[in-house]
């Protein structure tokens, strides 16, 4: 598997987020480690941005769910996204969802790779 800068427990969130949403099958987790409240948002906000970018659910479907996840857990994280989400609505073009998608998508890069190191690695395997 190639370097992540994630921690075990940042990797066992996005493991059991990616399991539960049924993009990852035949998986055993890799760590016991318990992941925080934190990383679990963190986990299900990288995967649905992930559903995203393989175009499953619209923009504005992957920022309401951010938004309610990172609510509670994240505040700066749903300044952001609720920021974008204004944006969105004032001037809801592609433009916009490319500047805003590539910001979130930088916030979330090392999830991303990991999740599509996962991916690969297991649809190889079948």
């Amino acid at each position: 598997m190639t370097t992540t800068f994630l921690s075990k427990s940042q990797q066992v969130a996005l493991q059991q987020t990616l399991i539960i949403s049924k993009l990852l099958n035949n998986y055993t987790l890799s760590s016991d480690n318990t992941p925080s409240i934190e990383q679990q948002a963190y986990s299900h906000i990288a995967v649905a941005l992930y559903r995203f970018n393989l175009q499953k659910i619209k923009w504005s479907s992957f920022l309401k769910t951010a938004i309610s996840t990172a609510t509670k857990v994240c505040p700066w994280l749903a300044s952001e996204l609720v920021r974008c989400q204004q944006d969105y609505k004032a001037q809801p073009n592609d433009a916009v969802i490319i500047e805003q998608s590539a910001f979130i998508n930088g916030i979330f890069s090392e999830e991303l790779a990991y999740i599509d190191t996962l991916l690969d690695t297991e649809s190889q395997a079948e």
